[in-house]
């Protein structure tokens, strides 16, 4: 074979592999390609699809929940539509049947989710926190074999069976007075405090 002929015939079979790839390339470059073909849908796997309106309502969400405020929108929403517990106006903020610090109250808790057994503590009341919201807390301190206790308790809780007010603090005089302060932690360190408390807990108790 001479060197024209075999130069001839490799020229004829590159030509042959760039026609049968060319169609390939083609239909690969359109693929990737972000842009629609003329003609076809807006949705890019099948040209032939139709694609409906939506049937879905608008949506009824208030604009301060979509675009919250540090999500302080969200907690507003959570209090005005969340259930309240039925002991929700003695932690209320400005209630007149709220309870203030220095009162003696007992929690009746379950121990588990079974709800088969109970276990009371009761003790000063401390300090309440985020009140009126849904998730209001308050935390009660006794004093167990001489050890300063504390618990804190969510109102909300499925656990708590039962809130008893064994003696309300008010006025400036009597057994037990108002403190007239949000939180009393100063009375960790004022055991003489605790202990008349205690002591007018039992005579209560008689």
């Amino acid at each position: 074979m001479s060197r024209p002929t075999a130069s001839r015939l490799f020229t004829q079979a590159t030509n042959a592999i760039r026609q049968t790839a060319s169609p390939i390339a083609s239909s690969s470059k359109r693929f990737a390609s972000t842009s629609p073909a003329a003609g076809s849908s807006s949705y890019p796997f099948n040209p032939t699809a139709l694609i409906l309106p939506s049937t879905v309502p608008p949506s009824s969400v208030p604009p301060s929940l979509l675009n919250p405020r540090k999500g302080w929108s969200i907690i507003t929403h959570l209090n005005a539509t969340s259930p309240k517990s039925e002991y929700h106006n003695l932690f209320a903020r400005r209630h007149p049947d709220r309870l203030r610090t220095g009162s003696v109250i007992t929690v009746l808790q379950y121990t588990d989710a079974t709800k088969k057994t109970v276990s009371p503590f009761s003790g000063v009341l401390m300090g309440i926190k985020k009140r009126g919201g849904v998730d209001t807390s308050f935390k009660l301190r006794n004093i167990v074999n001489k050890i300063g206790v504390e618990m804190s308790f969510k109102l909300n809780s499925p656990l708590i069976k039962e809130i008893k007010v064994v003696r309300e603090a008010k006025g400036r005089s009597g057994q037990i007075k108002d403190l007239r302060r949000a939180k009393v932690n100063y009375l960790r360190e004022r055991q003489g405090v605790m202990t008349s408390i205690a002591s007018a807990l039992k005579g209560s108790k008689k």
